[in-house]
């Protein structure tokens, strides 16, 4: 630090010696720091609710996949879909529905956990799936959140021989 001198009114000068300022005081440096320190816990904020909604769009997509693959296994094997009386085929594991969610059990929320629960049901031709999992995210209590997803797709009953 340099020391300068300065004027006194009449002229003279005197020797006293005044610290120029050079840098920042410690109060600045700690309410910059207190600044900064706010604004990343915000992108930290941010960041945990993008991580949270990605993961559950990617569960939502997967119950998207899951009951798209199922219609698409019903057109596939059309003719097995309803039993004589109309209604829909189940209750057996070589249906394609019992097929279908023996494929796809344990794909949504905990794997380790029965989270994952299909129901499809059928009403003049046209299937309801709806699937039900446990997300692998909190609410605000600590509990789990239950998701659901429900697909309606047109599924004809043809006659054949």
């Amino acid at each position: 630090m340099k020391a300068r001198s300065i004027r006194i009114s009449g002229g003279r000068q005197t020797r006293s010696t005044v610290m120029a300022q050079a840098g920042f005081t410690l109060i600045e440096i700690l309410v910059a720091l207190i600044i900064i320190s706010v604004g990343l816990l915000g992108l930290a904020g941010a960041q945990m609710l993008s991580l949270q909604s990605s993961q559950t769009s990617y569960e939502r997509t997967i119950a998207v996949i899951q009951s798209r693959d199922l219609v698409e296994r019903l057109w596939a094997g059309i003719c097995d879909v309803y039993d004589d009386g109309g209604d829909l085929e189940g209750g057996d594991e070589n249906t394609i529905v019992e097929q279908w969610g023996n494929d796809h059990d344990g794909t949504l929320g905990d794997p380790d956990e029965d989270s994952w629960d299909p129901t499809v049901s059928a009403d003049s031709e046209v299937i309801t799936i709806t699937i039900e999992w446990d997300s692998r995210r909190e609410d605000d209590d600590g509990e789990t959140v239950q998701e659901q997803f429900t697909h309606h797709a047109r599924v004809p009953n043809l006659e054949c021989d």
